[in-house]
């Protein structure tokens, strides 16, 4: 299971890496107040009814201007921008993610695949 999990998990963080490259570019917004300002660490992946530890780290750096920064383990990493929405935020670009607010995590769905963020 942790290895089907790692491996799907894989292939969308590198789908949504080279998306996102091409969603580069300032945000123009103050949002340094926002909650999701930050660095972001992924803790627990699931696919479906199962659930499991990522085998390796994406984070995700949430900025104050608007901007932002995608980094998995191998890849390069993918500049993108955002904007908080209710509930959460969402990138915007090319490659669009909302990504969803549980409290103490932040959650996206990729493909199926949920991915939650802890934040460092």
């Amino acid at each position: 299971m942790k290895r089907t999990l790692s491996i799907v998990l894989a292939a969308i963080m590198i789908l949504s890496a080279l998306a996102l490259t091409a969603c580069g570019g300032g945000g123009s917004e103050d949002l340094s107040d926002s909650k999701y300002v930050g660095t972001w660490k992924s803790v627990k992946l699931a696919l479906g009814d199962e659930t499991g530890d990522p085998d390796f780290d994406c984070i995700l750096t949430i900025n104050g201007d608007g901007t932002g920064v995608l980094s998995a383990e191998g890849e390069e990493d993918s500049n993108f921008t955002w904007e908080p929405i209710e509930g959460g935020f969402k990138t915007k670009g090319d490659m669009k993610l909302t990504f969803k607010d549980d409290g103490d995590n932040i959650k996206a769905n990729i493909l199926g695949v949920d991915l939650v963020f802890e934040k460092q």
